[in-house]
C-alpha cells in the first residue's frame, strides 16, 4: 500500500542531525518504503546559503521539496529549480517563463503517482487561477494514475471548493493545502476515494514567529529595520500527516502526527 508524509512549511534552516532524526521517525512509522514531501515557503525566503540547505534536506532522506512562490523570489532559489539538481515541484501557475516544473510523475517508487504543486492566489504574486491550469493539467493526462496536490496559500474557501470541483470527476485526487498555519484536524476522505486537508502545518523552531526569532521578526515586520534572519529558538516542532493510498489510488486512512526534537 503506497504511503506519502506530508511534512508542514519549513520556515528557517534546519539542521541535518535534526531532519535525520525526523525522517527516521516518519519512516519509523510509516514504513521504510514512505515518501517524504516537504514545504519549504520559509526556508527559501530565510536561508542565507540556499544551496547547501536544501541539499541537506535531501541528505537527510526527504524525497520532494515544493518551494512554493518562493521558487522565483530570489535568484538563488530561481537557480536551485531551475538546475534540476533535485527533486522539487514549483506551482503550475506560475508564469510561464518560470524555471523548474509544476508537475512530476513520481516513479522512483513501486506505485508511481503525479504530484502537482499550484498556489490559491493569496500569495504576493499574480498568478494564473489554480482550477485553470488543473483543467489543463487533467485534460492532458492519459493514465490513470492518482494525483497529489499541493495548494499553496490560505484560501481555504477556495481550496475546498477544488477538491468539490474535482470530486466524482474520475480521477484519484489527494489535496493537501500549506500555509504555514497550525494543523488543521479537519481532513477528510471523500465518497470517490479522494482525500482533503485544508492545512498541512508548518516546520519551526517553537519560540518562533513566522520561522524568525521573535526580537528579529518585529525588527524587521514592525520596525522595518535591515537586520538578518535568526531562527527562533527552543524544540524543533514539524507536523506531518500520512496518507496511505489502496492499489487504484484512492484514499484507505490518513494519521496527522507533530514531532519534536
Amino acid at each position: 500500500m503506497p504511503v506519502f508524509a506530508f511534512l508542514g512549511v519549513f520556515q528557517h534552516e534546519v539542521a541535518l542531525q535534526q531532519l535525520r532524526k525526523l525522517v527516521d521517525a516518519v519512516r519509523a512509522l510509516a514504513g521504510s518504503s514512505c515518501v517524504v514531501m516537504c514545504n519549504t515557503g520559509g526556508l527559501f525566503a530565510n536561508a542565507a546559503r540556499l544551496d547547501s540547505q536544501v541539499e541537506v534536506l535531501f541528505e537527510s532522506g526527504i524525497d520532494l521539496v515544493f518551494p512554493g512562490e518562493q521558487a522565483i523570489a530570489r535568484g538563488a532559489a530561481r537557480s536551485l529549480v531551475g538546475s534540476g539538481r533535485w527533486p522539487m515541484v514549483r506551482p503550475l501557475n506560475l508564469p510561464a517563463d518560470s524555471p523548474g516544473q509544476g508537475a512530476l510523475l513520481l516513479n522512483r517508487h513501486a506505485e508511481p503517482a503525479w504530484v502537482v504543486s499550484v498556489l490559491d492566489g493569496s500569495g504576493r504574486i499574480p498568478v494564473e487561477p489554480a482550477h485553470t491550469v488543473l483543467e489543463n493539467f487533467f485534460g492532458n493526462k492519459s493514465d490513470k494514475l492518482p494525483v497529489l496536490i499541493n495548494v499553496h496559500g490560505n484560501d481555504f474557501d477556495y481550496k475546498r471548493a477544488l477538491a468539490w470541483k474535482y470530486e466524482n470527476s474520475g480521477h484519484q485526487i489527494s489535496w493537501f493545502g500549506s500555509g504555514g498555519g497550525p494543523l488543521s484536524a479537519y481532513c477528510e476522505i471523500m465518497g470517490d476515494g479522494s482525500f482533503f486537508q485544508p492545512e498541512a502545518g508548518k516546520a519551526a523552531s517553537r519560540d518562533s514567529i513566522g520561522g524568525l526569532a521573535p526580537d528579529i521578526w518585529w525588527k524587521r515586520r514592525i520596525d522595518r529595520l535591515p537586520v538578518s534572519p535568526q531562527p527562533g529558538w527552543g524544540a524543533w516542532r514539524c507536523d506531518c500527516t500520512f496518507l496511505w493510498l489502496d492499489i487504484n489510488g484512492k484514499a484507505q486512512k490518513f494519521r496527522s502526527e507533530t514531532f519534536e526534537f
